[in-house]
């Protein structure tokens, strides 16, 4: 062969090579990692880590492994406040994270926190996915948060190792934790009972060695923690729920391509959807499971319930109206209200 030609052809090849590895380069700088904290525990059988599992599946699979997820489960990057705060800097993409400490980015998020402010799991879905909701989660961006979607803790209940708690009397006396929110500590307060508020990490010991003697929790976290081994009664109060919600910088949002954000987005509610119908399941398993290692299980009546409804709508709701409305209390109420109407 032509000597010529054979130079023309070798320059071709390591050029083509050269190409291959400029290509290959390029996609190994595109993939973007994706840190994704929450503070609750790493039972793969919890519905939070359903959700989370299939959001990195969801996420992973769809944009063909550009995306790449890595999850750091039981506070490894903080607790729930500290993991928002990094979320704000830019120090973790995502999270999972419980309402309790929103109200201190977002005020109007406490509204979540109101004893008693949802009837049932159907009309939280109502309100959370419908346009209370979303004007809620717009509220986010002021705050450099990117609110994605709502998931369940689920209802919240009380334990405590005194004496089951059928009426508001029983309450009295009783030191009770509860998460760092405002309006949880006040309504547990006019209850009766005595708030203090706890990060979660330390309430297995101070339960353990009598700081506290009881606390307030759904039922996954009550049996995924093993309350049961410090606790001896479990009242099936229902007086808070709570919503987690998946949530992301802001600054990292808006480096990403609209092609990864919608990828994200429908994978923030799909994983969302799977884990409501999997808490939902999870819980009826769970209140058996907890009855069999030793708790002593009680209802608390309908009677019963009305009168720390009562409590709620008379000596907590209306001192957060103000709070709720960005400085408008008339606003605040009407927040409250249109949640207790929609139907």
């Amino acid at each position: 062969m032509n000597p010529k030609k054979i130079k023309i052809i070798g320059n071709l090849l390591v050029s083509g090579v050269l190409a291959s590895m400029l290509s290959i380069g390029a996609i190994a700088q595109s993939t973007v990692t994706i840190k994704f904290a929450h503070n609750g525990n790493t039972n793969p059988e919890d519905p939070q880590n359903v959700g989370v599992a299939a959001f990195k599946e969801m996420v992973e699979e769809r944009s063909d492994g550009s995306l790449q997820v890595q999850i750091y489960p039981a506070g490894q990057l903080g607790d729930a406040r500290s993991i928002v705060e990094s979320l704000q800097l830019g120090l973790i993409e995502m999270a999972d994270v419980e309402n309790g400490p929103m109200g201190r980015f977002v005020p109007e998020a406490m509204v979540w926190d109101l004893p008693f402010i949802f009837r049932d799991i159907e009309h939280a879905h109502k309100v959370l996915d419908g346009e209370i909701g979303q004007a809620i989660q717009e509220k986010y961006l002021g705050v450099g948060i990117r609110h994605l979607a709502y998931n369940d803790g689920g209802f919240r209940y009380f334990t405590n190792d005194q004496r089951p708690i059928h009426s508001l009397d029983d309450m009295n006396g009783l030191l009770i934790r509860v998460m760092e929110s405002a309006v949880m500590v006040d309504t547990v307060n006019a209850f009766g009972a005595s708030a203090v508020p706890m990060s979660f990490g330390e309430l297995y010991t101070a339960l353990q060695q009598g700081v506290v003697d009881g606390q307030e929790n759904p039922m996954n976290l009550i049996y995924s923690q093993r309350f049961y081994e410090v606790q001896d009664y479990l009242s099936l109060s229902g007086h808070f729920y709570y919503p987690r919600q998946y949530i992301a910088s802001e600054t990292w949002w808006q480096s990403l391509s609209q092609e990864y954000r919608d990828i994200i987005a429908q994978a923030s509610k799909e994983a969302s959807e799977i884990q409501r119908v999997a808490l939902v399941e999870y819980e009826v398993e769970m209140l058996q499971v907890l009855q069999e290692r030793g708790m002593k299980v009680n209802e608390v009546s309908e009677e019963s319930k009305q009168e720390f409804i009562e409590v709620g709508l008379r000596d907590i709701y209306p001192s957060y109206y103000e709070v709720l409305g960005g400085g408008d209390a008339t606003r605040g109420e009407e927040l409250v209200r249109s949640i207790l109407s929609v139907e």
